[in-house]
């Protein structure tokens, strides 16, 4: 029997800060309008919505939302900047509350495990051009296979970044609107075991980067996430 983890071999990640008196009609353009507009433009799979566990700023929320597709090009698919080109009247009244915007089209480079967590980790990292191979075949051969023969992970996935597609949406009307940063990083998504300590799954991370060698920089803080609103096409395997 096979089991699934992501949904396809490309991915869409924005993380968003709103301000907390800004969140509900946030969540409620989210949930009952974004994700469904969204996961029903073809090739599109999956979208799960998750709010930071950490809120350094008592007047703000952090949140992360990471789109599965098929793959890469439909991020700039015709119907995808269709759809960016016509905002609804209430998406051009939530965009304005983002007092943070970062968005990335990704591709899917590495997945090992399966199944989904209600709990994730976010871990960017900024490898030295020469070392991307070894950096990239570390996490898939070693790092995440590790982790989940530890019992710690359920899925790990690294996600890296495709600067032409992601900016493909900066031309629509939606995108002039938000004015999303467009961050250059990779990203490992360590989806935790129930119970697990984030921290330990970070610090064997970046341990085993470092011992290995390769020239990789951590980006910022390590963020663990908590799954809010999960939504899948029709047309994902049930």
């Amino acid at each position: 029997m096979q089991f699934q983890s992501l949904a396809g071999a490309g991915a869409l990640v924005n993380w968003i800060t709103v301000g907390h008196s800004d969140v509900p009609l946030f969540d409620d353009w989210y949930n009952y309008q974004h994700l469904p507009e969204r996961v029903s433009t073809p090739g599109f799979l999956r979208a799960r919505r998750f709010i930071a566990t950490d809120q350094p700023e008592a007047e703000e929320g952090n949140y992360l939302t990471i789109y599965e597709t098929a793959d890469l090009s439909v991020l700039n698919s015709p119907e995808y900047l269709r759809r960016l080109n016509s905002p609804t009247e209430l998406t051009q009244r939530v965009i304005p509350t983002f007092r943070q915007f970062r968005r990335a089209a990704c591709l899917v480079s590495v997945v090992c495990g399966f199944g989904s967590s209600s709990r994730i980790l976010a871990i960017e990292l900024k490898p030295s051009e020469q070392d991307e191979e070894l950096l990239r075949t570390l996490i898939a051969k070693r790092l995440l296979p590790s982790l989940i023969a530890e019992h710690l992970l359920h899925t790990g996935s690294l996600l890296e970044p495709d600067a032409r597609v992601s900016s493909a949406k900066d031309s629509t009307r939606e995108g002039r609107a938000s004015a999303s940063a467009l961050p250059d990083t990779w990203t490992i998504f360590a989806e935790l075991q129930t119970g697990v300590d984030p921290e330990r799954v970070s610090k064997e991370i970046s341990d085993g980067i470092q011992r290995s060698g390769i020239a990789a920089q951590t980006m910022g803080k390590v963020d663990e996430f908590q799954l809010l609103y999960e939504l899948r096409s029709a047309n994902t395997a049930a």
